[in-house]
């Protein structure tokens, strides 16, 4: 169903509806499709051929049962594969069999709310979770006393909301889909889910969807919060895929952290007022901003123990998401996009989904901290919205001299939140910018590089583009040394794919 509103196409899938995440390109695709030999203008650079492009957000599949109240992190993950096959490119996208899938996938409807809207699932889906009537009947008078489900309660809600909605990615041999409140679930390169993957038993809670590996050394370190003690782990995984450390790190209050930062010897944690308490669970608002509490890092050797951290006091903001750490005597140089608070969560506005032009926006800023004294220095590099920092990763945790990152210029933020690819050029000073025209909105660009001993910096760029106008989305692929020229080779798609979080390019057959 197709509403028009100010010349351009407002989709909302379910109906009317006046939440944002609902609408227009934010708004779902419910059905799993598959195009073949799509049209493509320029030729695709011979070195993608037996890679894919892999990406996931959050996509509901039913009719949310609170309207009003669904949040965009709600959603089904819904996984969108570009294939390359010589030549030609072709395209699939397939949800995540998660347990919350396979539940209303048999029931044909939704069953559970969200993280704002929890009460609102069903009755059959609280029997669902195992809560039997003395059970939901605790649960709601923890939720009056202010204190929350209990840990089993919590647990049982937590594998509901994991949605394996925001990242995919190759660990060792295993293609992993991940999100932020529960387990991964590993999935193969059809997109077939085979299930979630703990790492043989040795993963002690939730873990979140962007570990970091150091391909120097084949190692990869990932973390996970919690609503309720430990509130924060920290892990150490092989070139294998498995988990060979594990150290609970000790924190007052849980939060949100989305991200951390790797060098060649240390690991940044960012602290930031995003409270997760296990208070909060269940109300309109989960992640409450508590500015009171402060920011802060903890820096610790990246094969350090708990007691081996140390804690700075910073000025107040939020970050996602960093484009890499790396080590100049006792400074550590990290590149982050830098929020004055969490965006997307608590605005402080009466309306339950507002617009996106109510959200602060990020920067993104170099930040040099002494990790001896906590002295914190920090440059703009950019003062124009971005977000999703990136890089050539194969060089992570060494100074980088290319970064890419998406920009908003000249766009209306309620309808697609950036429209613009740049290239930094680190060691010049100097940024590339690709605008990809009037009405037309993108997301997070995926680097590959040509060869695997390829300088830095020398290979591919991959952005979704959406046309509001077209009302359909392509492929773009840039030369990532030459990002002002234009994309090299542009995918057309017959349909829109839905505004999504995180994905890579990966390998999956030998050219």
């Amino acid at each position: 169903m197709v509403y028009k509103y100010k010349n351009m196409s407002v989709i909302q899938s379910f109906g009317p509806t006046s939440n944002a995440y609902l609408k227009g390109n934010f708004s779902p695709q419910v059905h799993e499709e598959e195009f073949n030999d799509l049209r493509i203008e320029g030729i695709i650079p011979p070195e993608l051929n037996g890679k894919m492009l892999i990406r996931t957000g959050p996509n509901p599949r039913f009719k949310p049962r609170d309207m009003k109240y669904y949040h965009w992190f709600d959603g089904d993950g819904m996984m969108n594969a570009f294939y390359f096959e010589n030549g030609k490119v072709r395209y699939k996208n397939r949800f995540v069999q998660t347990k919350k899938w396979k539940l209303e996938d048999k029931a044909g409807k939704a069953l559970f709310g969200g993280i704002r809207s929890g009460m609102s699932t069903s009755f059959s889906g609280w029997i669902a979770l195992k809560f039997g009537f003395f059970n939901l009947l605790k649960l709601g008078v923890r939720t009056i006393l202010g204190k929350g489900p209990n840990r089993s309660q919590y647990e049982s809600i937590a594998s509901i909301l994991n949605a394996a909605n925001t990242n995919v990615l190759k660990q060792g041999d295993r293609l992993l889909a991940l999100d932020e409140i529960g387990q991964p679930y590993e999935i193969n390169a059809d997109m077939q889910t085979i299930g979630i993957y703990n790492y043989e038993n040795k993963l002690k809670g939730p873990s979140i969807a962007h570990p970091l590996t150091d391909f120097f050394t084949n190692e990869t370190f990932t973390m996970g919060y919690n609503a309720l003690p430990p509130f924060f782990q920290y892990y150490k995984i092989d070139a294998a895929g498995k988990i060979i450390s594990y150290e609970p790190i000790d924190v007052p209050y849980g939060v949100m952290m989305h991200a951390f930062g790797l060098s060649e010897n240390f690991v940044m944690f960012y602290h930031m007022p995003a409270l997760f308490d296990i208070k909060n669970v269940g109300t309109r608002e989960p992640f409450r901003w508590m500015p009171e509490k402060g920011a802060r890092l903890g820096v610790m050797p990246r094969n350090g123990k708990n007691s081996d951290v140390k804690w700075f006091e910073i000025p107040l903001c939020w970050v996602f998401h960093n484009m890499n750490m790396y080590e100049e005597g006792d400074w550590l140089v990290t590149d982050v996009a830098k929020y004055s608070r969490i965006p997307l969560l608590d605005l402080g506005t009466e309306n339950p989904s507002p617009p996106f032009s109510l959200d602060p926006v990020a920067i993104l800023v170099r930040w040099r901290l002494n990790r001896l004294t906590g002295e914190l220095k920090e440059e703009i590099l950019t003062e124009k919205p971005v977000e999703f920092p990136n890089m050539d990763e194969r060089f992570a945790t060494k100074k980088h001299a290319h970064g890419y990152y998406v920009r908003l210029e000249n766009g209306e933020q309620n309808d697609g939140l950036w429209n613009t690819l740049i290239h930094h050029n680190f060691e010049t000073g100097k940024e590339q910018r690709y605008w990809f025209g009037e009405d037309c909105y993108t997301g997070e660009a995926v680097f590959t590089p040509k060869h695997a001993d390829s300088p830095e910096g020398e290979g591919y760029l991959m952005n979704v583009v959406y046309d509001t106008k077209e009302n359909k989305s392509r492929l773009t692929i840039f030369d990532a040394m030459e990002v002002d020229k234009g994309p090299i080779a542009t995918v057309h798609l017959p349909r829109r794919i839905e505004y999504d979080f995180h994905g890579n390019i990966v390998e999956i057959q030998k050219s």
